[in-house]
């Protein structure tokens, strides 16, 4: 063998060796960010979990806190002459319709959407399964919906004053106590849907 084959053998030799050395390095960098991107994901994942179950005790509490106004106030309304509803609105005229025990104001759950946007800033969302993505984003959805109109709701009882009607103040618990409370168990049950499903993918 001459020395040109030789040294061409040689510098084939190296480039096989260098191939294969850029080849490994490529193939555990990719090891390595998919570990990571798996990782990730997994994390996401147990937090937003976690936002829901802690979403739905919310959500259960103050289920329970409007069931029990909605029965005292079922009561009253029907017990409340019309005249004592078309009294202007204060705290004297107020005594004029049974006591509704237990009351302290018009509330709603305050949903935390933390773990979610984390994960949809992060870019690690989109790395979810299709139709978890779906899920996930079906129950935020379910979640600002009943946000807004739990705000919504407030906003009208931070509007009653002097001007106002008695009526207008039951027509605002009627809204706490009938729309929000419906709202509420459809959202407990969305929840608890999706929670289940979230727990399964992983």
């Amino acid at each position: 063998m001459n020395k040109v084959s030789k040294n061409i053998i040689k510098y084939l030799i190296e480039i096989v060796i260098v191939a294969f050395g850029v080849f490994m390095g490529v193939y555990f960098s990719n090891l390595n960010s998919n570990y990571k991107t798996e990782a990730e994901k997994k994390k996401a994942l147990n937090l937003i979990i976690k936002e829901l179950e802690l979403n739905r005790e919310l959500v259960i509490k103050e289920i329970t806190y409007h069931e029990s106004i909605k029965t005292q106030f079922d009561t009253i309304k029907e017990n409340t002459r019309d005249e004592i509803k078309n009294m202007s609105f204060s705290y004297d005229n107020l005594q004029n319709i049974s006591k509704i025990n237990g009351f302290h104001g018009f509330n709603f759950a305050q949903i935390e959407t933390t773990a979610f946007e984390s994960a949809k800033v992060s870019g690690i969302m989109k790395e979810f399964d299709v139709e978890l993505i779906q899920n996930i984003s079906s129950i935020h959805k379910a979640q600002e919906t009943y946000l807004k109109i739990g705000e919504k709701i407030l906003d009208k009882a931070h509007k009653i004053n002097s001007n106002s009607r008695i009526y207008d103040f039951l027509a605002v618990l009627n809204l706490m106590t009938n729309d929000l409370l419906g709202i509420e168990k459809d959202l407990k049950k969305d929840l608890d849907h999706t929670i289940d499903l979230l727990k399964t993918s992983k």
